[in-house]
């Protein structure tokens, strides 16, 4: 990861925003994503938030709206830069971490959620068990190894869950939903495997 990555990522945002054509910026329009909204009941009432690799801070926001006090952290400062945007123009307020996932130094016990969207890096899980205080709740979807019959998003190996994997990546915590299988998305056929599990 690093300086380069940031700035892949960087690139990346500012065409997705239609920055050089003057088009609205797509993020302006992001919306949360299903599997977050759909199980939101079983998150604790307020608390600390963690999520991880942001992006431009579509489920940043929807937490702060709940009630949250949100830190998300993502590589990319155009990304962190557009979090901080989308949370003003929703009228509430997040920490925005432009740091290195793979790096950074998570808190231990220091959140009530924990989310993961669409990012994989597996010697993080741990870290992301560890930073739950007891009760906590972790949220975590991303894509699985049928994603590559699509055509779109990760391929290699290292970024795509095995079948049945997500569930072995956090032991310690205990399962409330598991759910792997294709999906529709903004983008197209996804296939997917999402996780919410709490800290005993």
């Amino acid at each position: 990861m690093g300086d380069e990555t940031a700035r892949s990522w960087d690139e990346r945002y500012r065409q997705r925003e239609g920055e050089e054509s003057g088009q609205p910026p797509v993020w302006a329009k992001q919306v949360p994503s299903e599997f977050l909204v759909e199980h939101a009941g079983l998150l604790p009432k307020g608390g600390r938030a963690l999520d991880v690799a942001m992006g431009t801070g579509r489920n940043t926001v929807y937490l702060a709206s709940l009630g949250f006090e949100v830190t998300g952290v993502d590589i990319s400062p155009v990304a962190c830069e557009r979090a901080l945007e989308a949370a003003g123009a929703a009228g509430v307020r997040i920490e925005a971490v432009c740091a290195d996932m793979e790096s950074w130094d998570v808190p231990e016990a220091a959140f009530d959620v924990v989310i993961n969207f669409n990012y994989l890096h597996r010697d993080l899980c741990p870290r992301l068990a560890a930073a739950l205080r007891p009760g906590g709740v972790l949220v975590f979807q991303t894509f699985t190894t049928p994603q590559r019959e699509f055509g779109w998003g990760p391929s290699k190996d290292e970024f795509l869950l095995r079948p049945g994997e997500l569930r072995e990546l956090f032991p310690e915590l205990e399962a409330l939903v598991y759910v792997d299988g294709v999906e529709e998305s903004e983008w197209g056929r996804k296939a997917a495997a999402g996780l919410v599990a709490r800290k005993p």
